[in-house]
């Protein structure tokens, strides 16, 4: 895992909190997913390393989490996963 994808699991952290507050994936996708390709392309940095990182943090939360509230905040980073795969 490189510096840029540790640097950006807050980042992504952070976007999908606001898709569970809103209820919404808006939040994830017009900010957090245009242009994802593009930068981290040109950064050198692996999509899949990034969405691997998202992945651990999923299971890190869900593990926090009670059942419902697992499954909806995981939804959540299922689709950010999904667009950068």
């Amino acid at each position: 895992m490189t510096a840029t994808c540790l640097r950006d699991l807050n980042y992504y952290l952070r976007l999908v909190t606001y898709g569970v507050v809103s209820e919404d994936v808006t939040p994830i996708e017009e900010i957090g997913i245009v242009g994802v390709q593009e930068m981290y392309n040109s950064l050198g940095t692996p999509i899949p390393a990034v969405a691997e990182g998202v992945r651990a943090m999923k299971n890190v939360v869900s593990s926090l989490m009670t059942g419902d509230d697992a499954t909806e905040a995981g939804s959540y980073f299922d689709y950010l996963i999904g667009a950068m795969q």
